[in-house]
């Protein structure tokens, strides 16, 4: 299957004082490109709220391998890399490319779904792990085990 893309402009706020993009931009983009996914398939942020959960990373693995530029407009793939049969352990893959269309970045994120009252790691609602399984599954999709979160 294809993965999911879509596209973000970088701007001002996203350099650091080398006036190089600053990591976290490339992490936020990708994050809201995950929310828009979501969002498309009738579980905008909101819903998360409503429901009590979010999602937190206990890894965020990120090669860089070219500059991105102020102005510049980046390509960004998703696609999940792994999953727990019940939907509480997760890890994505996202590709980022600049304007001419070489590669730029690469993140690898492992995560949970979070109760955020207990402020632990929960089961997705059945809504929300359907959502989960529309997301494009990597040629290296593996299915995690349950176990205890570490991160």
């Amino acid at each position: 299957m294809d993965a999911y893309s879509g596209t973000y402009d970088i701007r001002w706020a996203d350099l650091d004082a080398n006036g190089h993009v600053h990591y976290s931009a490339f992490i936020d983009a990708a994050a809201d490109l995950r929310y828009r996914f979501f969002a498309e398939r009738g579980f905008p942020p909101e819903k998360f709220l409503k429901i009590g959960v979010g999602a937190i990373y206990g890894s965020v693995n990120a090669r860089f391998l070219r500059e991105v530029l102020v102005g510049e407009k980046i390509s960004i793939t998703y696609t999940l890399t792994g999953l727990s049969p019940k939907g509480t352990r997760w890890k994505i893959h996202h590709d980022i490319f600049k304007s001419n269309g070489k590669k730029a970045v690469v993140l690898d994120l492992e995560g949970v779904v979070f109760d955020l009252i207990s402020r632990k790691p929960t089961q997705p609602s059945p809504e929300l792990l359907d959502v989960f399984h529309q997301v494009p599954h990597a040629t290296t999709f593996e299915v995690m085990p349950e176990g205890r979160f570490v991160g």
